[in-house]
């Protein structure tokens, strides 16, 4: 009886947390990850990779600022976006963005698609170590990166969960859209487009 109960405790104590754990992470090798430094061409060609990828929701956060080569003023981006939009009905693109400037994306989207296509401003400065992020669904397809203000040149990560388990959508994105949800949702963050931003 001894031995059985300790049999019954290293089972309870090792090879079942084992498997858990196996069972939690396993889904992890249907994560697909590149990751780089890409310019502003790239920049554009990643955004319609993630943009393709919606079918629901497309969430975007970044500074937005007006600088040359910026995606939201890309011709094919653009069009990309009009397309996607007029074929998927149900699609919603939200940004969040650091900087109040007038861009031709958000201009002509808000203009064309005003249901579709929403738009927040950061209320106060630009956070230190800020990550941008585009995510299409939930997490089936997303774009990370790093760089300073006004740097052509950034850090990205490009994560493919399109053959991944809901729970790891979640794991891999869920903090940036937690995030996101939270931060357009509070007033003293963010505003609105259309509303008075005190950008500090």
């Amino acid at each position: 009886m001894a031995g059985e109960a300790i049999v019954a405790a290293i089972v309870a104590g090792a090879v079942l947390p084992a498997i858990f754990l196996w069972w939690w992470y396993w889904d992890r090798v249907h994560v697909r990850v590149r990751t780089g430094t890409n310019d502003d061409d790239e920049a554009a060609q990643m955004f319609i990779r993630v943009l393709n990828a919606a079918k629901e929701t497309l969430v975007v956060h970044d500074d937005g600022d007006k600088v040359d080569g910026t995606v939201y003023e890309d011709e094919a981006v653009i069009d990309a976006v009009r397309r996607r939009l007029a074929q998927h009905e149900a699609l919603t693109i939200k940004c969040l963005f650091n900087d109040q400037a007038d861009l031709a994306l958000t201009r002509k989207m808000r203009t064309e698609f005003p249901g579709q296509f929403q738009v927040w401003y950061r209320n106060g400065p630009r956070p230190i170590g800020d990550i941008h992020y585009k995510i299409a669904d939930g997490g089936t397809v997303g774009h990370l990166s790093a760089h300073g203000h006004r740097e052509p040149e950034r850090n990205f990560k490009l994560l493919d969960c399109s053959g991944a388990k809901r729970r790891t959508k979640k794991s891999v994105f869920g903090k940036y859209l937690n995030a996101f949800e939270r931060e357009t949702s509070n007033p003293t963050v963010a505003v609105p487009a259309g509303q008075p931003c005190n950008d500090g």
